[in-house]
């Protein structure tokens, strides 16, 4: 019997998932009624076969507190609802069998003190107690977590859908979605079997099903169904109904208490992708043929470490789908192709741990505008358009799933797709021994070793297999020139008669500056956080080339387009494709570019900070007084089709000058000594600009209004001292060789209270010390004077470590070198 469907409706959630019922759920709290629409039955897809482990860590600090938000929504939901969700706080452990593990394990004890998670080390004997199933012989450590848990994820669902619909939330099932209905780039409704319903926002939160589902709709959406395993013994006499979850990532298995049996599952490093042709329509509470020679491995991996498996008896050899992302992540928030639709999609086997956060934040994005929290790394406008394409997310999605567990370290790198998006000079950079990783599809030159061209695989926490090449090119940059390719960095043209108008809304800074004027400054939000980090540079009247980092491509171009008047004059162009970018830095630099350029480039004709078309061997470019070295330095704009001669034209008159070839490792640690942010780590979406010492990029009085500008006059208004501020630190006591290393997220103390945390950290070559960012935190405001007043710690693996802090950069604090 078909359905009565509303004629309309303040919201439209698309899949019955925990997701969307979460969602649905935190809406129905937030006073509006949305509608969910399920193709079966609630939870009928992935969730109902998911394990179910509640783990609460993350990697930043936002995502971090939703993870605490959900196990305590989990607590909570059985008495508001009277529905049984089967939580359970039995705690989790993760072990170490390494060296490199152990580290990470006492790294991550660190943040668990700063966010205020009760956590433990154990020994090998404490493992060994509260797992004595398992072979412990190798093990250094494990880390224990004990408000972890574990929920059903059917029962937590029906909750979820009984919350909603008792505040007034409508849930269908049966009703299959054919379409969005869009008009002039706005959602405006749904199509489906059953009829059409209008709403000017929808949420696609349908799983495995939303690739294909986004792509009809001209959305990208990169994700893909991977099979997985997991096998569930039969029952284990004295096995505890609160035995701890098991977590064991260099063997990719996890380990729970499953109704008195143990159910152990794995992620290998290489899956199985599943169903390319789309997910058949008929799916629902599906399993997959157990691949029992696929698994073999892993099978064989969990045999050994608890040897009474083989007595036991398997009772159950389970594979069910799962979707996951090309880089591991979930995508949320708003779809940039189209106004009012919105994503949660690809949880990536964290569908269950992030639901309770995911949905209050979905809510937050379609109630108020912004989360109240920094999405940073898992914005849906990351995404890149290229990664629409199926074949491409089929192939990554089996490497994907491997990323879930393995031990992650900084060079932790993929092996599939790559080759995808290569820059111009690509094949010359490689003669010349870089070494490449890759970073939403691009080739990135990260080190060069002509001797030894191949990525370093082995997992290191202080000095690592490129760390000496690092060293040799920090020095360069120092003591001679070098060549950076940033090719892949995003070029967004911006154009015509309101097109100041268009960046001064977004934009802290000022933009009606003088054809030929290079600006570094932010895009804001309505609060005065930062959605974006950029040089933007006035190459005409009527045109302006912003320059901002690859993975914000399509995000940055949203954002302009998304807070303009619609009356209003101007176009954007994605110029990416269009224009190669060099950069040379040093104090030889301007020698070498001079000797390719009959221009003028002295100080005083070419000041730090302008821009300007020249000569550049047989090309015509332009050249931008900027480095994020802090070095003397030029940017190099040119069409793509001069970027090969001017590299050449520079590489020969560098000879005489010692010219060499810098990666993005070198990049970062010569910008840490510097001082400089970076965006993502260092600043985002909860920070302002005044708070991150970026308050010079601010001009409050300019005549245009823009996002965020009463937010920053009342934080300004306030006075100097804010609550947050991020400052330049040094660990003077520790070595390159012997470390340990700043990486990010140690927490900082001052009088024996936790007052900070590090954003970035890594050894400054050119300085030799241990060097980094962090933001410090006090409630009557983070003063110079009580910087200044020094006895800060650094915690980095258990242990505490004396802490240089200033406000001024350590390197060239005046910023002699760039503007000499």
């Amino acid at each position: 019997m078909s359905a009565k469907l509303p004629e309309s409706a303040p919201v439209i959630i698309i899949g019955g998932g925990i997701i969307g019922l979460s969602t649905l759920y935190h809406l129905a709290h937030g006073g509006v009624s949305a509608v969910l629409l399920e193709r079966k039955k609630i939870a009928s897809g992935t969730t109902w076969h998911a394990a179910g482990i509640v783990g609460q860590l993350r990697d930043s600090t936002a995502q971090t507190e939703l993870g605490k938000y959900t196990a305590k929504l989990f607590r909570d939901l059985e008495e508001e609802t009277g529905q049984a969700t089967g939580y359970k706080s039995n705690g989790t452990i993760n072990l170490a069998l390494s060296d490199v593990r152990h580290e990470q394990l006492l790294r991550t004890h660190d943040h668990a003190v700063r966010m205020e998670v009760p956590s433990q080390i154990l020994s090998r004997e404490e493992v060994a107690e509260k797992w004595p199933w398992i072979g412990t012989d190798d093990v250094q450590s494990g880390l224990f977590v004990p408000s972890n848990g574990q929920v059903n994820p059917l029962d937590v669902s029906i909750a979820l859908d009984k919350g909603a619909r008792q505040l007034g939330a409508l849930r269908y099932e049966g009703i299959e979605v054919e379409n969005l209905i869009i008009r002039n780039g706005k959602v405006v409704g749904v199509a489906t079997d059953q009829g059409e319903i209008a709403s000017e926002k929808v949420l696609i939160a349908g799983g495995m099903w939303s690739h294909l589902f986004a792509k009809a709709q001209g959305i990208t959406l990169p994700l893909h169904a991977v099979e997985h395993y997991y096998i569930v013994t039969e029952p284990i006499a004295d096995l505890p109904r609160d035995q701890p979850i098991l977590n064991i990532v260099e063997e990719r298995t996890y380990w729970k208490e499953d109704a008195g049996k143990l159910l152990i599952g794995a992620f290998e490093a290489r899956g199985k992708p599943w169903a390319a042709d789309g997910i058949p329509k008929e799916f629902e509470f599906d399993e997959l043929p157990f691949d029992m020679e696929h698994v073999e491995n892993e099978l064989e991996v969990m045999f050994a470490r608890m040897p009474m498996l083989g007595e036991l008896g398997i009772q159950t050899f389970f594979n069910g789908p799962e979707s996951f992302t090309p880089d591991g992540k979930p995508y949320l928030g708003p779809a940039p192709e189209v106004e009012g639709v919105f994503i949660a999609s690809g949880m990536n086997s964290n569908g269950i741990l992030n639901s309770g956060g995911v949905g209050l934040t979905m809510a937050e994005w379609m109630l108020d505008g912004a989360p109240s929290r920094s999405m940073g790394a898992l914005m849906t406008s990351r995404a890149q358009p290229f990664q629409a394409n199926t074949k491409y997310v089929h192939d990554r999605s089996a490497e994907a799933i491997g990323f879930h567990y393995g031990t992650p370290w900084q060079g932790r790198q993929v092996c599939t797709t790559r080759n995808v998006r290569k820059v111009p000079l690509h094949d010359r950079l490689a003669e010349a021994g870089a070494v490449f990783a890759e970073r939403v599809g691009w080739e990135v030159p990260m080190y060069f070793d002509s001797e030894n061209p191949v990525w370093g695989d082995v997992p290191a926490m202080g000095w690592k297999p490129w760390s000496k090449r690092v060293k040799i090119e920090s020095l360069a940059a120092r003591d001679n020139v070098v060549l950076i390719d940033q090719s892949m960095y995003a070029k967004i043209l911006v154009q015509g008669g309101d097109a100041v108008k268009a960046l001064n809304r977004v934009c802290g800074a000022e933009m009606d500056v003088a054809v030929g004027t290079s600006v570094y400054t932010q895009f804001l939000n309505q609060a005065g956080g930062i959605e974006a980090d950029v040089t933007i540079t006035r190459i005409a009247n009527e045109e302006f080339m912003v320059i901002t980092g690859h993975p914000s491509q399509t995000r940055d171009k949203a954002w302009i387009k998304r807070h303009a008047e619609p009356d209003w004059q101007f176009q954007i162009f994605d110029a990416t494709s269009g224009y190669g970018l060099l950069t040379i830095h040093g104090p030889k630099s301007r020698t070498v570019l001079s000797a390719i350029s009959g221009d003028d480039l002295s100080n005083e004709a070419f000041p730090f900070g302008s821009a300007r078309e020249i000569d550049m061997g047989y090309a015509r470019g332009w050249a931008i007084r900027r480095s994020f070295l802090g070095e003397l330095g030029y940017e190099l704009m040119m069409p793509c089709e001069f970027t090969q001669g001017v590299y050449d034209a520079l590489m020969l008159a560098g000879e005489a000058h010692g010219l060499s070839h810098m990666g993005m490792f070198a990049m970062n640690a010569c910008r840490l000594e510097k001082g400089f942010r970076h965006f993502g780590h260092d600043i985002g979406e909860d920070d302002t600009p005044f708070e991150t010492g970026l308050g010079f990029a601010v001009k409050l009085d300019k005549e245009d209004d823009f996002l965020g500008k009463a937010a920053l006059a009342a934080q300004r208004a306030n006075g100097l001292a804010t609550k947050y501020r991020t400052v330049s630190v040094m660990v003077e006591s520790v070595t390159a060789a012997a470390g340990p290393w700043l990486s990010h997220n140690e927490p900082v103390w001052k009088n024996g209270e936790i007052v900070g945390h590090v954003t970035s950290g890594d050894f400054g070559f050119r300085l030799n010390k241990m060097v980094g960012l962090a933001s410090l935190y006090k409630e009557d405001g983070v003063s110079k004077a009580w910087i200044d007043e020094g006895n800060f710690d650094v915690q980095i693996a258990g242990k505490l470590y004396p802490l240089t802090v200033q406000v001024a950069p350590f390197y060239d604090a005046k910023g002699d070198l760039m503007r000499g």
